[in-house]
């Protein structure tokens, strides 16, 4: 996995994790996306290796909508969302397709990043876990 290029830093937010946090959750993210040297997320958030997980690469592989200035990319089949967080970082959270704007399934479609049967298969959140079942796609 090649180290990001960019300037802009990944660092994963407990909301989306599985496991306890203060506050409310969000949709969890697959556990793939956090894989740094083989080893998952321990307790300490700051000490993870971010710059050699999945999700520095989608970090830097995604793509902002002009029109409504939210930023997307797309994993194993998954959409997600890339926010910026206080401290300078990004994160990123599973967001169902029907919330990506449909020029964006067209060209993700075209240069092989999604399917048209992965985007209906996660079409819609059914539940907050929803993302956790395609921790067999990594």
């Amino acid at each position: 996995m090649a180290m990001s290029s960019y300037a802009e830093v990944y660092r994963g937010h407990d909301k989306h994790k599985h496991r306890p946090t203060r506050g409310e959750k969000g949709t969890r993210c697959p556990e793939w996306t956090h894989i740094a040297d083989g080893k998952s997320v321990g307790v300490d958030m700051f000490a993870h290796d971010w710059a050699l997980t999945r999700a520095q690469e989608l970090l830097d592989t995604s793509v902002t909508d002009l029109a409504s200035k939210r930023r997307y990319t797309t994993g194993d089949g998954i959409a997600f969302e890339v926010k910026p967080t206080n401290d300078g970082t990004f994160h990123g959270h599973p967001i169902p397709w029907n919330d990506v704007p449909a020029w964006l399934h067209r060209q993700w479609k075209i240069e092989g990043r999604v399917t048209r049967r992965q985007i209906s298969r996660y079409s819609e959140a059914p539940n907050d876990f929803w993302a956790m079942d395609s921790d067999d796609a990594g």
